[in-house]
């Protein structure tokens, strides 16, 4: 059913006796998808997609959208016959699996305006995979309006490192440098107006704690105070997708450590399920 590649990477197969979705969680700023190898089997095919110019520094031309239309490419490589998936992310990773939802829903609806027009004059054309998002996971992945004037100073150039540079870099600078480098793009991304295409149902996770009101990071928390983290009027204008609203244990960059990993993997595994339900 699937082909292995490298990114996005498998880090739990399903089991074998149901078929069940796939879960694609998309990397945060930093660009790893380390901390969804930590998560404990889910009981369905679960993957994470890493920034596939974290090497390079984790700059895209194209922005939040060039990168979106590169992991749907990388589904392709990994379900080449396409078919229905669940995406999702933490932080970044949210905003990014909206992007991929949108762009993936328009693919649809054109692959499918074309085969009526194929029909009607007879001709055919080769087929891509074409994918069907059925739901999708927010943990904490906060509204981003505004964001980029909360974080302090930005660069006004992105970096573009060397093979050298980043054979000789450490991985914890690199993630920071794909960090300002993902505030960067998300401050031009302009966020998806579905129109008449509707939005995946979703399920949003957020953080109980705040961070230290000393840290440099606390720019994460500027949403706190407002129940979807900021969503409330794009969930409005777009038919109140966001189903549930859960919260899990820790702050925003502590939701993956070891003493919170039972807990946020029971409700990756539960929202899963709550938008896949399994068939017992």
């Amino acid at each position: 059913m699937y082909e292995y590649v490298r990114n996005p990477s498998l880090i739990h197969e399903g089991p074998l006796s149901k078929a069940r979705l796939p879960v694609f969680l998309v990397h945060d700023g930093g660009g790893t998808a380390f901390s969804y190898h930590l998560l404990d089997r889910i009981n369905r095919p679960l993957w994470g997609i890493e920034n596939a110019k974290l090497q390079d520094g984790g700059w895209w031309d194209g922005g939040v959208p060039a990168m979106a239309a590169h992991y749907i490419e990388l589904l392709g490589k990994v379900m080449p016959e396409g078919g229905d998936i669940l995406l999702g992310g933490w932080s970044m990773g949210g905003l990014l699996s909206l992007e991929m939802a949108h762009q993936i829903a328009l693919t649809a609806r054109e692959a499918k305006n074309r085969e009526g027009e194929a029909g009607d004059s007879g001709a055919s054309t080769p087929k891509a995979p074409i994918f069907r998002v059925r739901g999708m996971i927010f943990i904490d992945s906060i509204f981003p309006l505004r964001l980029a004037e909360l974080v302090g100073p930005l660069p006004e150039e992105p970096v573009f490192l060397s093979a050298e540079e980043s054979r000789k870099m450490k991985l914890k600078d690199k993630v920071n440098l794909n960090m300002t480098h993902a505030r960067m793009m998300v401050r031009f991304w302009q966020v998806p107006q579905w129109k008449d295409i509707p939005v995946p149902p979703t399920i949003l996770m957020r953080a109980k704690e705040f961070v230290s009101r000393d840290s440099d990071e606390n720019f994460v928390d500027y949403t706190r105070d407002l129940r979807l983290l900021g969503w409330d009027q794009y969930n409005e204008d777009h038919g109140h997708f966001i189903r549930d609203l859960w919260e899990v244990n820790g702050h925003h960059f502590s939701i993956f450590d070891i003493k919170y990993l039972d807990d946020v993997t029971r409700k990756v595994r539960k929202a899963a399920d709550k938008l896949d339900p399994p068939d017992f």
